[in-house]
């Protein structure tokens, strides 16, 4: 009966809780070498960033959820040693609140300048993803996420179901390795014309179109194998259920 009452008594109050989204703004600026490492998980929200000649991490991001959903749940940003910034756009305690809340997203756009050579480590759920100006290397994953990464350099693994990856190489290293694995989203990958690999293809349904020169080695309904620009000197790997790939100069 006690337990009842308390209910009775929550009841309204929850019923009242508003479910406009408010908006909170939050802006960091931490220092970070070239060379260091930016990780960041995000939800949902647009995120986008790009390379600067500056030796430091500037954050500006926009917060959206009701505002209840905002005090419960932090965007955390922390760096570890001096070579390493965290940002985590959904950081809340695990509790008993999590599973009786329902929903424990709060969309966050960002927008991040970051020193020219800086690792991304990016976890992404439907967060269309913009990178430009920054070299490498880099490691992507997300579901139905579009992924773009413009004038960049090093190598680049990238992971998604749904979403679309779009690479676009400014420079070409001889051991540089682009590694791509979609189950339907369509790759379109851009190198310059001095690009030498080792190429492997392979999917269920999907198609692979190249511009640029292949030697091919072997070809199967489902995998190929070539080399790009006469071979060697790096590798590109894609898999894929549906996905097409494109290649081009």
């Amino acid at each position: 009966m006690a337990a009842f009452a308390v209910l009775a008594l929550a009841a309204p109050a929850s019923a009242t809780t508003s479910t406009v989204d408010e908006t909170e703004h939050i802006a960091r600026t931490l220092t970070l070498q070239p060379g260091g490492t930016l990780k960041l998980k995000t939800f949902s929200g647009h995120v986008t960033i790009t390379g600067t000649d500056r030796s430091e991490v500037v954050i500006d991001a926009v917060r959206r959820a009701p505002q209840a959903r905002l005090d419960r749940i932090k965007l955390d940003i922390h760096t570890s040693g001096a070579d390493v910034v965290s940002v985590d756009a959904n950081q809340r305690d695990r509790s008993w609140w999590d599973f009786a809340s329902g929903n424990n997203v709060v969309e966050t756009d960002f927008d991040i300048k970051v020193p020219r050579r800086t690792r991304l480590e990016l976890d992404v759920f439907s967060s269309p993803v913009s990178v430009t100006g920054v070299d490498g290397p880099h490691r992507l994953h997300g579901f139905s996420s579009p992924l773009v990464l413009n004038d960049v350099s090093g190598s680049i693994r990238a992971h998604t179901f749904s979403g679309s990856v779009t690479i676009r190489e400014k420079t070409w290293d001889p051991d540089q390795t682009i590694d791509v694995d979609t189950f339907s989203g369509s790759v379109e990958l851009r190198v310059p014309e001095s690009a030498r690999a080792t190429l492997t293809f392979h999917s269920f349904s999907g198609r692979l179109n190249s511009e640029m020169p292949l030697t091919m080695h072997s070809s199967t309904k489902r995998s190929v194998r070539a080399e790009l620009g006469g071979g060697g000197g790096g590798t590109l790997r894609f898999k894929t259920f549906s996905g097409s790939v494109k290649i081009d100069r």
